[in-house]
């Protein structure tokens, strides 16, 4: 936990030092079970499978709240339409959720840190539109609890009476809160007039937009807000990455990628996009029938070569590429170390000052060589790292790290979904029993979910090509879907009959339904907050338990994509 680690290091002699490491895998073992004691009253209180859920109370206080205008900010959301700013203001804080205490006590003080306020939901009665469902808010009352009571035990063996130990104790709270706060902050959409746009998720105020193509109003396809930053990602036929100068009122200038790829053209279009959670993978799904993945930060990986032989073989691997860079053709092993496909190699020490392959000769045996990946985001030429094919156009993509590995799930109007092990880029598990394209998938620590144009969803087993339940509860083809991370039976589905469920995936039952109004072509789910979008120019924040509309965002074309930060 990078806080705890932090304030060890900052003084690793101090007795107190043990206790907060310690207490740090405490707080991550507490959190764990607070979420799984919250998974287990969950299904404890679902009622019968087959029961319907009831719509959202329209009740003067329930319905949807569009954003008010203020004439004097830059940043407000008309009613008519969001409207464009050079110069946003910086998001203001949110007071309707609980924040961690602003101020941090003082080493040696003998206050008592306040806890943070869980926040307050006004949810109608469960009777009304379904069976109770545990929300958010139980959930931060059980880890605000865990971090009082965990870290007080502890330093209290170290010394009660020591101010010292009071004075961390309380730091300590503070930062552990902040840590654990994990509410989404931010939300990104994409446009049908070719914006990505960036809201305060709290109080719904524009805070800045960025065109993907001047020269083009090609309707946005994805979009994917990550930090820090944050960093906006677009897409249409190619992509971008949009950084800030200066936050959020100076962009800078934007990073292409996706360009140049063999096939990928402006028939193309990106229809996923996907991020691992280091932040070094990113991954898109092509209708050209492929996925591309991408690397950053890529490792720089050394090699002794000791012999004419391993210098010849090195030589003929070796290919000039269109930038000059030399990189390998074929993959190769010297000694214990293996350099694959599409290395370069580097103008770098045994190599520096050389430029072709004639010149590997010209170098005094044993060589000492660096290489590294070609087409690295941040220190190479932008070429993807691997290529991923389907039969036909890829529609969705979705990343997932399972125990040490990385792996891809991909969708395709080939009526497969696909998972893939980005280690080598084999196809591990081919899942079929669509009787259509597979237009959108999720996932998360437990379940597998994909939808399809043949109006039904169906849960996988993740390590296993075997399909654990179909739900068939659309009318018309099922346009996206959604799994929660925390309450990871939480599964919600929007299709072309207009429709948005909740459901429980692990006994298909319908939970909740939302009325959006339009066609809702993207979907996010956490805890109690969800998130839809639609062709009818709107974004709408719910509150997922109770099936209100907490908030409209209105914009000046359909919405077309979603992200939350």
């Amino acid at each position: 936990m990078a806080p705890a680690v932090e304030l060890a290091a900052s003084n690793p002699t101090s007795p107190v030092a043990a206790v907060v490491l310690t207490c740090a895998l405490s707080i991550a073992i507490a959190s764990l079970i607070a979420a799984l004691f919250l998974r287990g009253s969950g299904n404890s209180q679902q009622t019968s499978a087959g029961q319907s859920a009831g719509k959202g109370s329209t009740s003067p206080s329930a319905t949807s709240v569009e954003t008010e205008t203020n004439p004097n900010s830059s940043c407000s959301v008309a009613a008519a339409g969001v409207k464009e700013s050079k110069k946003a203001d910086a998001c203001s804080t949110d007071t309707s959720r609980p924040a961690a205490p602003a101020s941090v006590p003082t080493r040696g003080s003998s206050s008592s840190p306040v806890a943070p306020k869980a926040p307050a939901s006004k949810i109608e009665p469960a009777s009304c539109i379904g069976p109770p469902l545990e929300s958010g808010r139980e959930l931060w009352l059980l880890r605000t609890i865990a971090v009082q009571s965990i870290i007080d035990s502890l330093i209290n063996d170290v010394g009660a009476g020591s101010s010292v130990a009071v004075g961390v104790a309380d730091d300590l709270k503070h930062r552990v809160w902040r840590y654990l706060d994990d509410r989404p902050r931010f939300v990104a959409s994409g446009c049908a007039d070719g914006q990505g746009r960036i809201f305060d998720l709290a109080t719904g105020k524009l805070l800045v937009s960025v065109r993907h193509d001047f020269s083009s109003r090609q309707p946005l396809t994805t979009v994917l807000l990550t930090g820090p930053g944050p960093e906006l990602l677009t897409t249409t036929w190619d992509g971008k990455r949009h950084t800030w100068e200066e936050w959020p009122s100076k962009p800078a200038r934007a990073e292409e990628f996706a360009r140049g790829e063999k096939g990928v053209g402006h028939e193309n279009s990106i229809s996923g996009i996907a991020l691992s959670r280091d932040g070094t993978i990113l991954a898109c799904a092509c209708t050209i029938g492929r996925v591309l993945v991408y690397r950053s930060e890529c490792p720089t990986v050394e090699v002794e070569i000791n012999t004419s032989e391993e210098v010849e073989m090195l030589r003929e691997a070796l290919k000039m590429g269109d930038f000059s860079e030399m990189y390998l053709t074929e993959p190769l092993e010297f000694g214990s170390v293996r350099l694959d496909r599409n290395m370069a190699l580097l103008k770098e020490a045994g190599f520096e000052g050389m430029s072709t392959r004639r010149d590997l000769l010209k170098l005094e045996l044993p060589l000492h060589l660096h290489f590294r990946f070609v087409g690295c985001l941040t220190r190479g030429h932008k070429r993807a790292w691997r290529q991923l094919e389907h039969e036909e156009a890829v529609l969705c993509l979705a990343l997932a790290q399972e125990n040490a590995g990385e792996f891809l799930y991909s969708g395709s109007r080939d009526r497969t979904v696909r998972k893939w092990d980005l280690k080598d880029g084999s196809c591990v598990h081919i899942y079929t029993g669509h009787s259509s394209m597979v237009r959108c998938l999720a996932v998360n620590g437990t379940f597998l979910v994909s939808g399809s144009d043949d109006r039904s969803l169906r849960v996988w087993k993740k390590d296993e090509p075997t399909c654990l339940r179909k739900i068939a509860g659309h009318t018309d083809f099922v346009r996206a879907v959604a799994l929660c991370a925390t309450f990871q039976q939480r599964l919600v589905s929007s299709g072309d009959d207009l429709k948005v469920f909740l459901w429980d995936a692990s006994a298909g039952e319908r939970l909740r339904q939302y009325d959006h109004g339009g066609i809702v072509c993207t979907l996010f789910l956490h805890q109690s907050l969800l998130v839809s979008v639609a062709a009818d120019k709107q974004l709408r924040v719910w509150q997922t338990e109770s099936a209100i509309c907490q908030r409209v965002l209105r914009h000046p074309g359909a919405v077309t994509a979603l992200s939350v930060l």
